[in-house]
């Protein structure tokens, strides 16, 4: 039950229905039910990788909240020695339960998603030694959402062993926070504290909340139908036979792939936001108009946003907090080197972690690695260049602050992008290298005019119709980026208006969707993760 169909519009409002007639402190109970429905309708008897996981998550919660709060009921009456040895055993008890509730919560995710991954691997190896016992490839269906709920539930866990929030008594709450409908199939990793008080709060049925609501879920139908399905046709053409082509289409096929992968990932995430507004409940916002991105850094810090706050909070800041990494730190410092690379060194190590995992989340294979360490590859280049790149624009005389310079480094970082994209989307590591030297050294700009990029589904009604929704996209994010809100804007209009402009919305996904018998139906792209 994908976001975009007919199916998920009347589960959604049916939910919305019950939601607002029952009491209100029961309401979180409709979103439970709606929530568990969904998922079951979705994956069957796989519910129980979710079931699973929420007890083990809900049991090691509360054993964390029970040493601390035994140890807050015993420190005031003893002596300081004695409370800072207590305090340590607490400590020591306390990771003990969080490392093998997250073990066993990942072993999940392991098992299932990375089982033939790691198999093949193993076989590779023991191949170079000449014995050829297999691991036999395993076909699983991966249970819907896990490797978004294992995170979350990973990250609450973190939590209340932190002490920043309290471990949650009802079980069928916890249930909701990791598997609630919304955001079960494409994110975003909501934190508990922020998702659970919502849930308990008392909805009243608002005419605003539910237009408001509705206008974003159509910004988002918006995004995946006329724009996102639309460039995936074209998309698909070329990547499925990429040696037929020259240089000048694969390089199209790859900047529209970029523009494919936004517009489906953040239309979802639209429609997400749309459906949670109208129950009352506001979740991470997870794009941030990531084309306006001045470098690689500033581009993860507006694409996949939530993603990238979980990596910070529960692997870079846990890493460069270790004791091996303040001993690897102080090594670094005594060896007396460059203050530049004692700065850099550090960093990189605890960032090196962050990229990996970064391209593990997305994928069991060697490219999905690669992804994630290409952007690592790339900002520590950047570091690493930082003091050259210093001097070579102070004796150049340019000005960071020019607007030339900013369209630029805008520029840099979306061919940069472009690339990364290019690994995320090639069938392997070695088409994608094949793909990439084809588009230096094959170009044949005639093939973008001739018609060759088109198929049976695609014509140049669609090619017109896809530039004028990117135009459309653009200008949008280019009004945002400039911190005018398009909300604030039609309220300005007169009501008349202001509905001409939201049907004309509506209107253009009916007419211009690239859906229905004349089109392939596209699957969602991260939904697969």
């Amino acid at each position: 039950m994908n976001y975009p169909t007919i199916t998920f519009l009347v589960f959604t409002m049916f939910t919305g229905i019950v939601y607002f007639i029952v009491p209100k402190k029961l309401q979180w109970t409709v979103l439970l039910a709606a929530s568990a429905a969904f998922f079951t309708l979705a994956c069957g008897s796989r519910i129980i990788f979710l079931l699973a996981a929420c007890a083990i998550i809900y049991i090691a919660a509360l054993m964390l909240q029970h040493f601390d709060d035994s140890f807050a009921a015993v420190k005031k009456n003893i002596e300081k020695s004695k409370r800072k040895a207590l305090k340590k055993k607490v400590r020591r008890r306390k990771k003990a339960v969080l490392t093998i509730a997250v073990i066993c919560v990942l072993s999940m995710l392991l098992g299932i998603k990375y089982f033939n991954f790691f198999g093949s691997l193993i076989n590779d190896i023991t191949g170079l030694f000449g014995q050829h016992q297999t691991i036999p490839f395993m076909k699983m269906l991966m249970p819907l959402g896990i490797s978004y709920y294992t995170l979350m539930g990973i990250g609450y866990m973190t939590d209340v062993f932190r002490g920043t929030v309290k471990a949650e008594k009802n079980p069928f709450m916890l249930l909701l926070y990791l598997c609630y409908f919304p955001h079960i199939t494409e994110g975003p990793f909501d934190n508990y504290k922020k998702l659970c008080s919502q849930f308990r709060e008392p909805h009243y049925i608002n005419y605003e909340m539910i237009k408001n609501g509705g206008i974003r879920f159509t910004w988002g139908l918006f995004k995946k139908f006329v724009i996102a399905d639309r460039a995936g046709l074209i998309v698909n053409t070329i990547f499925a036979d990429h040696g037929s082509f020259g240089g000048s289409a694969l390089a199209f096929a790859v900047i529209l792939y970029t523009i494919q992968l936004y517009a489906e990932f953040s239309g979802c995430m639209d429609m997400v936001c749309g459906v949670s507004n109208m129950f009352g409940i506001r979740i991470s916002e997870n794009f941030k108009r990531p084309f306006f991105s001045v470098s690689i850094t500033d581009f993860w810090q507006r694409w996949h946003i939530t993603l990238g706050q979980w990596l910070k909070n529960y692997v870079f800041y846990p890493v460069s907090l270790s004791e091996h990494f303040k001993r690897i730190n102080e090594s670094v410092r005594k060896k007396g080197w460059n203050e530049h690379i004692t700065v850099f060194l550090p960093g990189a190590y605890a960032l090196f972690f962050v990229w990996f995992i970064n391209g593990m989340w997305h994928g069991a294979s060697w490219k999905f690695i690669f992804y994630g360490l290409y952007y690592y590859i790339l900002m520590m280049g950047g570091r690493i260049a930082a003091p050259l790149s210093d001097r070579v624009i102070t004796s150049l005389n340019i000005n960071r602050s020019s607007r030339p310079y900013h369209i630029f480094s805008i520029l840099r970082t979306c061919i940069a992008v472009c690339f990364g994209m290019l690994i995320f989307r090639a069938e392997s590591l070695t088409k994608a290298w094949d793909i990439f030297t084809s588009i230096l050294t094959k170009q044949k700009i005639s093939e973008l005019f001739d018609g060759s990029i088109l198929n049976g589904s695609t014509h140049l009604r669609d090619i017109v119709i896809l530039a004028a929704a990117v135009f459309l996209l653009l200008a949008v994010s280019f009004v945002q980026e400039k911190g005018i809100s398009i909300k604030a804007m039609l309220g300005k209009q007169k009501l008349p208006v202001r509905w001409l402009l939201y049907l004309c919305l509506l209107f253009s996904v009916i007419i211009l969707g690239a859906y229905g018998g004349a089109y392939d139906n596209m699957s969602l792209i991260y939904g697969e993760f």
